[in-house]
């Protein structure tokens, strides 16, 4: 039954949540794959089928996911924009022909320069930002559109703060609370040795030293964002969520970069094995993050990635208050919803998708009717301390090697 609520009021369900988002995934793929067997099983049963959608933009596409709302209301247009010079403002892209040519010129004038889509453009909270107005612990790593990071609410490792603690130097929002900085700052060579090594022991050379080179690289930025997250400081949180991107930086980089089309049947065999053996390290690098404990649900969100034709992503949820039959369809824009739902969240009824109650032991679902408040609000926009050089152009540099922008 749905209840009408007046405020961000949570209503305990008893569980802690973490959320883990795999870009660049085939569900075809990963049943296939029988050295996966954690992935094999999340795919094959008790889940939500995701209906295909424009997922051609990460940032776009992944803020859709994280908010609920459609790009037209969460206003996260595309991965690329544009800063005003000496400003910390954006500007936003214009679509086609012209709006490149327009882009290039004021870029040429040194009007504008080209920045990475950011919080500053989005117009509706995320999830993890209801869920922090609402007082409860939440924790995100790595997603699109988190810089700059709010220095209130929960911990944000934003989409920057892998390149701030690489580079080092003073914070520019890339991370929050900015206490945190310092305590990730002294893990970050033992995180880096640790990813390094997962990737190596879970991915040894095969098929030539450029197919080693682009899957140990992209495994190495998935197991350090997993290392982020474990080093990650106490007390528990209610919501944690990370964003992995390495499966579909090997795939885009395989399968759609430059010379794919002179492979031979062979070489490209050989790059679809490798990508068959990133399913098996994601596997073994998932396992601690996706452990059973008592009172933990643990989602995996899968989507197919900057692929020419949208295929289905797939939710799927692991934990004691899991339905054992679930088999449904959903749209990314119940993902959102559900999280709420599972941690306690009235919804708000601006919301077009629905929780997908179905995912949930019926008993878990009774117990926890679905309410409802008008709206979540506007997000926030507390001054974040930003006293570091921007890194804005870095960003850029470290997308165009990941195939990002070109």
């Amino acid at each position: 039954m749905a209840v009408e609520d007046t405020s961000l009021t949570v209503v305990s369900t008893g569980n802690r949540l973490g959320v883990i988002a795999i870009d660049g995934f085939d569900v075809s793929t990963s049943r296939d794959a029988a050295d996966a067997p954690a992935l094999r099983a999340a795919v094959r049963g008790r889940n939500a089928v995701i209906e295909p959608h424009d997922v051609s933009d990460p940032a776009r596409a992944w803020t859709t996911i994280a908010t609920g709302e459609p790009p037209d209301v969460h206003g996260i247009r595309g991965l690329e924009t544009r800063r005003v010079a000496g400003l910390r403002g954006i500007v936003a892209g214009g679509g086609g022909r012209l709006g490149r040519l327009i882009a290039a010129g004021t870029d040429l004038l040194r009007l504008t320069r080209p920045a990475v889509a950011s919080r500053e453009e989005r117009r509706v909270k995320t999830i993890w930002e209801v869920a922090a107005d609402a007082g409860l612990r939440s924790a995100v790593v790595n997603w699109w559109a988190t810089w700059p990071a709010p220095p209130g609410g929960g911990i944000v490792v934003t989409d920057r703060a892998v390149l701030r603690l690489e580079e080092r130097g003073a914070l520019d929002a890339e991370i929050a609370p900015p206490e945190l900085y310092a305590t990730l700052r002294q893990a970050w060579p033992s995180i880096r040795q640790r990813a390094r090594d997962i990737a190596m022991r879970h991915l040894p050379g095969s098929g030539g030293a450029e197919l080693s080179r682009v899957l140990r690289r992209s495994a190495e930025l998935d197991a350090t964002v997993i290392e982020v997250l474990n080093a990650l400081p106490g007390p528990r949180r209610d919501l944690d969520l990370a964003y992995l991107p390495g499966l579909d930086i090997a795939q885009h980089t395989l399968l759609t970069g430059s010379g794919v089309a002179a492979l031979t049947p062979s070489a490209a065999a050989a790059r679809i094995d490798g990508l068959h053996a990133y399913y098996r390290f994601l596997d073994r690098a998932l396992a601690p993050v996706m452990s059973r404990e008592p009172d933990r649900i643990v989602m995996l969100l899968v989507q197919p990635g900057r692929v020419d034709t949208p295929g289905e992503g797939l939710l799927s949820i692991a934990g004691e208050t899991a339905s054992h039959t679930a088999a449904i369809r959903a749209t990314a824009l119940d993902i959102a919803p559900t999280i709420a739902f599972a941690i306690g969240l009235p919804l708000s009824r601006e919301l077009p998708g629905r929780p997908l109650t179905e995912l949930f032991d019926p008993e878990f679902a009774r117990k926890s009717s679905v309410r409802y408040v008008t709206t979540y609000g506007r997000p926030s926009s507390p001054a974040a301390p930003r006293d570091g050089k921007p890194l804005d152009q870095e960003m850029i540099d470290r997308l165009r090697s990941l195939g990002y922008v070109k």
